[in-house]
């Protein structure tokens, strides 16, 4: 019996508790084939663990205060004697460190890589959602046949885009995410500014929260943009709220492998994205959407400013890149390059 121990200990719902929640199914399938069982493990009061709360099979919760805490530890400890699992797949550092401490040694293990701050442990291996991370952790001492790409997937969307075809209106540009300073939120706004300023009839609506909100609401008010740019909150419906726009700006300074990047391009948007490892993966400039240097809101702007000027050609942008995600970033294809992870895991066992 093939018993997998899958954790997330992270606070909220955002990328990496999405890719979580994606895998854990395709973890029990995988394990029911091997007479076994996948059991998600999550941080107790998290959003993830109340979001999930009628889920079958039950997600089991934990403690999750620091990585050496004498309560979270000894959490961790009783789940590995309970269920005594042959893998363990973690998300993000503060579960590997943690099971790391509470396993024994024959227990494979594994983490999932989300961004370029990752420990490299020895025997470990990972699962990486973007070709560059990859590269990182064979360039920090992984051996390459203990690293796997695994990159990001979405569903089918409920809401297909239309852009610009809503006669009368302004240009509505859309973007999503955690408001944190590494999603370049700020440069976006500036950006919309300048489109202003250039006379063309735009819109800007963000969606998410974080702690940068005040700091936003701030740069709106001093450019005096208040008339054209919101700042949405969250919403259950990505998908549906993207659908609404007529470009996607993802002005990121640092990314995976993001989703939110996938979900835009999968309801058929054109999208304008910064050029960083991440985006650089997932879009071919002038195939199926455009790419910007990274922190320069100008080039920004006139990128936005040029699929306006070209309706028909920011429309064809946007059916390649629906086409590109829901081929090659399905949920078969994650399940597919999963299955083939766990597969060499634990051959290598």
């Amino acid at each position: 019996m093939t018993t997998i121990l899958h954790a997330m200990l992270g606070k909220g719902l955002g990328g990496l508790e999405q890719v979580f929640l994606d895998y854990q199914p395709i973890l029990e399938a995988w394990a029911a084939r091997q007479g076994g069982r996948c059991v998600g493990v999550v941080r107790k009061g998290g959003k993830v663990a109340a979001a999930q709360a009628d889920r079958v099979p039950p997600l089991t919760v934990m403690p999750a205060l620091t990585d050496w805490d004498p309560m979270t530890l000894g959490a961790a400890r009783k789940l590995v004697k309970a269920y005594q699992p042959a893998l363990i797949l973690s998300h993000g550092q503060r579960p590997a460190r943690v099971f790391d401490k509470a396993a024994p040694a024959n227990v494979v293990r594994a983490v999932c890589l989300h961004k370029p701050s990752f420990d490299v442990t020895p025997g470990a291996h990972y699962v990486c959602v973007g070709r560059h991370l990859a590269a990182l952790a064979i360039e920090r001492g992984a051996p390459a046949d203990h690293v796997w790409f695994v990159p990001n997937a979405v569903k089918p969307p409920n809401a297909e885009a239309r852009p610009f075809t809503r006669e009368g209106q302004p240009t509505k540009i859309v973007a999503a995410g955690r408001l944190h300073p590494k999603k370049g939120f700020d440069v976006l706004i500036h950006a919309v500014g300048k489109l202003r300023a250039w006379d063309y009839d735009v819109i800007c609506e963000i969606a998410g929260e974080g702690d940068e909100r005040g700091v936003l609401e701030g740069l709106i008010q001093e450019l005096d943009l208040a008339a054209c740019v919101s700042l949405k909150g969250w919403t259950n419906d990505v998908a549906g709220f993207l659908a609404t726009g007529d470009l996607f700006a993802f002005p990121s300074h640092q990314e995976g492998f993001p989703l939110t990047l996938l979900e835009a391009m999968a309801v058929g948007l054109p999208v304008v994205a910064s050029e960083i490892d991440g985006p650089l993966e997932i879009v071919t400039d002038g195939t199926d959407g455009r790419l910007v240097p990274d922190d320069d809101p100008d080039r920004l702007a006139e990128a936005l400013a040029e699929l306006m000027s070209d309706r028909g050609a920011a429309r064809r942008l946007g059916a390649a890149a629906r086409r590109l995600v829901l081929t090659e970033y399905s949920p078969a294809e994650l399940a597919r390059r999963l299955d083939a992870a766990l597969d060499g895991m634990t051959s290598r066992a």
